[in-house]
């Protein structure tokens, strides 16, 4: 079989031979319509942006303070959701939330997590739990609840492919919720040791959404919708009370296809007033400083964390995120501005225009 390509992961071939080929498989997350040595087509669109920094501009400083959904963060970064945590690393996900409590960054819990939520707001108190939009709506009521009792920041709900509706479209053909049940383990969302298995159909609406916008709102969280691509869906959502959409094509784990994140932020981000996230392809801190331009809050990076993790436990994860967020203060303070809130479209060119 082909090698995927590890080179733009950190410590990418470590955790491989750590993990084995199918889990790494997995995590690389190439779509069946992809050859298993693809390049990752969102980390490529997201490189082939080109920053256009303005000089002599008086700027003495740089802040790169970032509001999102009323609260204010270290910078425009935060760590996406996967599944399985524990299976990738002994401790699971609380060496990240260490790490990013230390950032002052956000972190998205996958509701397919081992780690009980409880245990990970105790670690660090802006954690997001993402949610599946599948199965019956009283399901994820329920797990509301029990995240604002957690102490959760808010949710991120999935609305592009929240469950697999044919067998054998697992990345690498690996099942991670298979995994855990031969574990032994339950995850947040399940009562079954294992990953809870949601039907596809019946098929949710925006009125379903809005009734889950409105549940979260009375429990005081904050939802966004995660895998949206095109801006009329954004306002949709918008319009049945989301605080925000994540711009994400779940980091082309179904298909190869998708529309990519960093092309659809700008329609994505003119037809919002809410909050713009970006998911997919992040490597470097200057992808979140491209996405700042591009129009998102906040860009979430997942593989190039998991891998750290696997190799080097919280100090890796720590010192990854600390590389990042000098990387985005000194890139952003060469653009010429005082704050990443001042970066937008007229600092990037893309096949030398600005998009």
């Amino acid at each position: 079989m082909p090698s995927i390509a590890t080179s733009t992961l950190p410590h990418g071939e470590e955790a491989r031979e750590i993990l084995g080929e199918a889990l790494f498989a997995y995590l690389v997350g190439r779509a069946r319509d992809l050859p298993p040595d693809a390049a990752d087509a969102n980390e490529q669109d997201l490189r082939s942006y080109r920053l256009l920094p303005r000089v002599m501009t008086g700027a003495a400083g740089i802040s790169l303070a970032t509001a999102l959904c009323g609260r204010t963060l270290a910078a425009p970064l935060g760590v996406g959701a996967f599944a399985g945590d524990r299976v990738f690393h002994a401790d699971g996900l609380l060496p990240i939330a260490r790490a990013c409590r230390r950032a002052g960054l956000p972190l998205v819990v996958s509701e397919e997590t081992m780690t009980p939520l409880a245990a990970i707001t105790a670690e660090h108190r802006d954690c997001w739990l993402q949610l599946r939009a599948a199965g019956p709506p009283n399901r994820i009521r329920r797990l509301v609840d029990e995240a604002a009792a957690a102490g959760a920041a808010g949710l991120v709900l999935t609305v592009l492919a929240p469950v697999h509706p044919a067998p054998g479209l697992q990345p690498g053909g690996y099942s991670i919720g298979a995994d855990i049940a031969r574990r032994g383990s339950t995850t947040i969302g399940s009562t079954d040791p294992g990953v809870e298995a949601l039907p596809p159909f019946p098929a949710w609406s925006w009125s379903d959404l809005a009734a889950i916008a409105a549940h979260a709102g009375e429990a005081g969280l904050p939802l966004l919708a995660k895998g949206v691509l095109h801006p009329a869906d954004a306002a949709a959502a918008e319009r049945a009370g989301c605080a925000g959409v994540v711009v994400s094509n779940i980091g082309l784990r179904q298909s190869g296809r998708w529309a990519t994140p960093a092309s659809q932020l700008p329609s994505v981000r003119a037809a919002s007033a809410g909050a713009v996230l970006l998911d997919g392809g992040v490597r470097h801190g200057v992808d979140a400083v491209v996405a700042r331009c591009l129009g998102a809050d906040l860009s979430l990076a997942v593989r190039p964390v998991v891998t750290a993790l696997v190799a080097g436990g919280e100090a890796a994860v720590h010192d990854l995120l600390a590389r990042w967020l000098d990387e985005i203060a000194a890139i952003s303070s060469w653009c010429g501005v005082s704050s990443v809130t001042d970066l937008d479209g007229g600092f990037v060119l893309h096949g030398g225009v600005q998009p």
